[in-house]
């Protein structure tokens, strides 16, 4: 053979193992994910927690799911969460990859499912933004301050929102432990209403003397119109809370986490109709802010001296 005909054949051998080393390529990348070495899945699992009806809350978070989509390059399916131990606990069996969480859940979720902080609710002003939570009684209950209600403890019913709620449940539990109300003995009774907004319902009805609630979580129902502030009123509200964090698995790809938190961060400038879509279903925020696991260190006190974790 020719040194031409040998030159040639040389080139079409390296023509052909380049062909199909970048099949390879492509079928390596196809199942380990995007990049050699990284844990990336293939379809980012994220939850919403009930803070009031599921399926509103996922109709609302539509087209937020759509620009994440496009931002993250991947397809995302949501997780349906009965109430907030079922988020934590699906975290923790990697059942999702990233959640809303209420900042008591989150902190659960860190010791228990290596949650961690990504971002937080803003007012816009680039910190992150607090709330508050309150208790609320039926105009005609008699009570007028919560010293009535220590007064009459024994022979009142109490609503909370669920076990893991912040402002629902942990906040003001410790709002009446530090009046010396003995949460667990002191009451009639003690109910778990399951959301926000049926804690204000079940106060509205008469079911219960007393409700658990965050202030945006009243307005909402006063909203709809299915109440009014002359007949739920508030007789106490809570210290400042730092608004509730997205959060991630923490075993996910640095890069991966990054690339999802900067992706909520540009969510009000990128898709701002979006962003506004589901916040008003969620805390009304006006922007997000990056957050760390220390931001809720206030929250992760109260629950350690109230024994919840």
């Amino acid at each position: 053979m020719s040194k031409r005909g040998r030159v040639q054949k040389k080139g079409k051998r390296m023509v052909m193992f380049g062909i199909w080393f970048g099949i390879f390529l492509c079928v390596l990348t196809l199942l380990v994910g995007p990049s050699w070495g990284q844990s990336y899945p293939r379809v980012l699992r994220l939850a919403l927690i009930p803070a009031e009806d599921i399926e509103e809350m996922i109709r609302a978070f539509a087209p937020a799911k759509q620009y994440l989509e496009k931002e993250l390059g991947m397809k995302i399916e949501e997780f349906k969460a009965t109430d907030y131990t079922a988020v934590v606990e699906a975290m923790r069996s990697k059942k999702i990859d990233v959640a809303y969480f209420g900042p008591f859940s989150y902190v659960l979720a860190a010791k228990r499912a290596n949650a961690v902080a990504i971002i937080g609710g803003s007012e816009g002003d680039g910190k992150l933004a607090t709330y508050h939570s309150v208790f609320i009684t039926h105009r005609d209950s008699g009570l007028k301050t919560m010293e009535d209600v220590k007064a009459r403890s024994k022979q009142l019913t109490v609503s909370f929102v669920d076990p893991a709620s912040t402002s629902g449940h942990l906040i003001p539990r410790g709002g009446l432990e530090a009046m010396g109300i003995q949460v667990d003995k002191d009451f009639k009774e003690i109910i778990f209403a399951g959301g926000h907004d049926a804690s204000v319902l079940a106060v509205k009805a008469r079911k219960v003397d007393i409700g658990a609630t965050w202030e945006g979580g009243l307005q909402r129902v006063i909203d709809k119109g299915l109440t009014t502030k002359e007949e739920v009123l508030v007789i106490w509200k809570s210290a400042p809370i730092p608004r509730s964090p997205v959060a991630a698995r923490g075993d996910l790809d640095s890069s991966l986490i990054q690339k999802i938190q900067q992706a909520f961060l540009n969510m009000p400038q990128k898709a701002p109709e979006a962003f506004k879509q589901f916040e008003a279903k969620w805390e009304k925020n006006k922007g997000y802010v990056k957050v760390n696991d220390s931001d809720y260190d206030y929250i992760r006190q109260i629950a350690i001296k109230l024994g919840k974790i």
